[in-house]
């Protein structure tokens, strides 16, 4: 819906604004132009949440005679590149979803530019450290959330609901974050993160793990089990990392205890076990230690993460 004028296509915004100088002679309030908006939407294809930057977009190139005919990229107003109103944090979202400027308890926002005059916008904690970054038509967020308080505004500034599909928002570290302030491209970013994974392989490769079935809410109705795994190799390929990893044995617990386990999982001896949930149980232990790596967001259960740089592969030692 973007266009040049680094707004909503024109033609769409013209009719837009005509409709709410009729709605204006009516209600004049900001709530009720928000409730035209939201009704408009539909009708003009427009995405949703997207209301409060359209509102701004409104006000700031508001014509009492409803000519908009004459705007242009020479006199369009963009409120995304104004003095950010104060806000409570709890409204955050409803600004980054935009990329509207606010400033909130302990949280800003501002559009800037990186050295090489490529501009971007910054949501940051503290106005010491950013915890989402939009450039180039891409989100990041970052994976050190430093503190409760930091959590916290992580969640209320969200841009991305979890449960849009269809946009990634990619995952780096405090440096990595910097890298990108600097200068770095997406690609280069990537391919930093999949070097510093292959750094870690003889760390990670050194001893076993273990994985428990049966102690969260996904895998409740399953037989308590350890998983005892190790990491054996990383592979690189492209612009994807292969985690390889040995199973070496499932045993049952009992009251938090393993017990004597002659089952063999892999002949479907232990009930209501499959080989898919225990290798959906390692994936699930090991994304949590490989957070840095991962590339995108995701969530902390079964579902494979949209766009992940990371995928494992599994090798069945057990007879």
């Amino acid at each position: 819906m973007t266009n040049k004028l680094g707004g909503p296509d024109s033609k769409v915004i013209i009719k837009l604004f005509k409709l709410l100088n009729e709605e204006k002679k009516k209600n004049k309030t900001r709530e009720s132009l928000l409730n035209a908006i939201r009704n408009f939407s539909t009708y003009l294809s427009i995405p949703k949440d997207h209301e409060r930057y359209l509102l701004e977009l409104y006000v700031l190139n508001f014509k009492e005679d409803g000519d908009y005919s004459n705007l242009t990229k020479d006199n369009f107003i963009d409120p995304r590149y104004q003095k950010g109103k104060v806000i409570s944090n709890s409204n955050a979202r409803l600004y980054t979803i935009a990329q509207l400027p606010f400033k909130g308890s302990n949280l800003t926002a501002y559009w800037t530019k990186d050295p090489k005059g490529v501009p971007y916008y910054k949501v940051s904690s503290y106005e010491w450290y950013p915890i989402y970054i939009y450039k180039n038509d891409k989100w990041y967020q970052t994976t050190n959330s430093y503190s409760s308080s930091t959590g916290r505004q992580i969640s209320n500034s969200n841009p991305v609901d979890w449960s849009n599909d269809l946009k990634t928002v990619y995952t780096l570290t405090s440096d990595e974050m910097k890298m990108l302030e600097r200068g770095n491209s997406h690609e280069e970013i990537m391919k930093y993160k999949r070097s510093k994974l292959k750094s870690i392989e003889p760390d990670l490769t050194k001893r076993q793990k273990t994985a428990k079935i049966g102690n969260s809410y996904h895998d409740r109705n399953l037989t308590p089990t350890n998983i005892k795994f190790k990491v054996n190799s990383i592979d690189t390929d492209g612009d994807k990392s292969t985690v390889n990893v040995d199973v070496y044995d499932v045993v049952k617990r009992q009251s938090g205890k393993q017990q004597d386990t002659p089952e063999n999982y892999l002949n479907n001896e232990i009930p209501n076990l499959t080989t898919t949930n225990v290798e959906d149980a390692i994936k699930i232990k090991l994304r949590r230690e490989l957070v840095d790596y991962i590339g995108t967001r995701f969530k902390d259960n079964l579902e494979n993460p949209v766009g992940a740089k990371i995928e494992f592969k599994f090798n069945h030692l057990k007879k």
